[in-house]
């Protein structure tokens, strides 16, 4: 009778995950805002179109663009048989003028991606339900860690854009649910499906490798340090090399380009990215109490109880996100999306600790019962309503139009046919067929006088690019300078703010303005 009930409070609450993550999955649409899915979706699509299944990109694993172009076939086969399409050439690649500057002919082409990181983010709800019954066999803890994973705003948020991080996410709690396993029976194979899917969460993305440290805490915590001579532990690693190599072929195969990008992209977080550089830790921090809330504290209390108590599923369940945390606070590029790996682990520790203090109060006085009940349960609404409000208040915003898609229908009616007109990065879209646009990544690459010179008519200012110099003055300030001098040299003709996202149009004259 209990497992009835726990089954269908679980089909509810995938329910809710899948619901919180379908809502919006359709934001901005036709026009592209996000500056890693166009080119995503262009990889996986002339994988369609050509039969080349060799990415030519490596910054990120190839299993996200393999599982994408996958996709594409049956999409390609229903629009076959629906008269949409007659061959592949008729999918429509995006078109793209700047970074986070795009728009797509054929919105399904997009809502195909986002539907597949949906499932995934869906699916991350359930290995943590699962990892959670790994961990405790009675008892709410799996349900009420599920719940945290299902009303994350920062899972939800990653779950409706094409890229790889709730992949990532759905192997990194996959192998911890297998790293369980393998603690609490050390079979030969539960140490293959381990590795396994560690190979496919680093398949997915690179920072999923790290997961390896559960797999290494749960033979270590079986074995005690003699495990490192045991033949187990290394056929997990050799597993995880097979998944990631198998799933990654053109790794080997072109193996010169695949180690370039490599190099580039740990450069490329060891020494900076403007606007998402410096004050790693504290970032961090803030982003997980703003995001997450109190939980977060639960988390380390729990991290900190399991620790005393030696508890050995509690210390391999804190082994990962502990290390992991330390390594990425320590890079110079901050990434929101970088902590996501850790939450699944976050939620079951917080989880944990709210039932163990329930099952503590249950054995109190009655007239301190009442009162330490009344506690607790404010203290789990809090963990469960900060989140959720989050969620809501986020899905609102991104449901509601923003000046990227008012101000494209201001500059289509209102600016002249054929002007030149200059962009950088997270502008609106500006329609090639009816102006001439030329795209930057950041317009102060060039003097005033530049885009004189070169006849430009209208300079467009995105938010997401001029904004994040703003934002840290001190930082940068020789970027401020020069975006100030762009704005004092030229005349603004429209200023939006709408959705709480300001773009800027100037007008270029040979002239500056008063």
């Amino acid at each position: 009778m209990l497992w009835r009930v726990e089954k269908w409070l679980l089909a509810g609450v995938a329910l809710l995950a899948l619901s919180l993550r379908i809502w919006g999955i359709g934001t901005g649409l036709p026009y592209l805002y996000h500056p890693d899915e166009a080119g995503k979706v262009r990889i996986a699509q002339r994988m369609l179109k050509t039969g080349d299944l060799n990415p030519h990109y490596f910054l990120k694993p190839g299993l996200f663009i393999y599982l994408n172009a996958l996709a594409y076939v049956p999409y390609y086969l229903t629009g076959r048989l629906l008269g949409i399409f007659q061959q592949p050439n008729d999918v429509p690649y995006p078109t793209v003028l700047a970074m986070g500057v795009g728009k797509t002919s054929m919105r399904t082409t997009f809502l195909l991606g986002r539907v597949l990181s949906a499932c995934f983010g869906v699916g991350a709800v359930a290995m943590v339900y699962l990892a959670g019954r790994q961990l405790a066999k009675k008892g709410p803890t799996r349900l009420l860690a599920a719940l945290m994973m299902a009303i994350s705003p920062a899972s939800v948020l990653n779950s409706r854009y094409i890229h790889p991080d709730p992949q990532v996410v759905f192997f990194v709690v996959l192998s911890l649910w297998l790293s369980l396993r393998l603690l609490e029976r050390g079979k030969t194979w539960d140490y293959v499906l381990a590795g396994l899917a560690t190979g496919l969460a680093a398949s997915s993305k690179y920072n999923g490798a790290l997961v390896f440290v559960a797999i290494c805490a749960a033979h270590l915590l079986r074995s005690g340090w003699k495990g490192l001579t045991e033949g187990k532990l290394y056929l997990a690693l050799g597993s995880s090399a097979v998944a990631l190599l198998a799933t990654n072929p053109f790794a080997l195969l072109n193996l010169r380009e695949f180690l370039a990008a490599v190099v580039a992209e740990a450069r490329h977080y060891a020494t900076g990215h403007s606007g998402m550089e410096g004050n790693t830790l504290r970032f961090y921090l803030t982003w997980l109490w703003e995001f997450e809330g109190p939980l977060c504290l639960l988390a380390v209390c729990q991290i900190i109880r399991g620790t005393r108590l030696r508890s050995k599923q509690h210390l391999l369940l804190s082994s990962f996100p502990v290390i992991y945390f330390a390594i990425v606070s320590s890079f110079t590029v901050r990434n929101d999306r970088t902590l996501l790996p850790i939450l699944p682990f976050l939620f079951l520790l917080a989880s944990g600790l709210l039932v163990n203090l329930s099952e503590r109060v249950g054995s109190l006085r009655p007239k301190m019962r009442n009162w330490s009940v009344l506690g607790l349960l404010a203290l789990t609404v809090l963990c469960l309503s900060w989140p959720l409000a989050q969620t809501v208040k986020n899905n609102i915003a991104l449901s509601s139009v923003d000046s990227r898609a008012t101000s494209a229908v201001w500059i289509d009616r209102n600016l002249p046919e054929d002007a030149r007109i200059a962009i950088e990065s997270y502008a609106p879209y500006v329609d090639p067929e009816r102006f001439s646009v030329q795209g930057f990544g950041k317009l102060i690459d060039h003097p005033p006088g530049w885009y004189v010179a070169n006849g430009f008519d209208y300079l467009i200012f995105g938010e997401s690019m001029f904004g994040r110099f703003y934002a840290e003055p001190d930082r940068y300030s020789e970027q401020v300078s020069r975006y100030d001098e762009l704005f004092r040299t030229f005349e603004v003709v429209k200023t939006f703010t709408d959705g709480g996202y300001e773009v800027r149009i100037y007008r270029v004259s040979e002239q500056p303005k008063d």
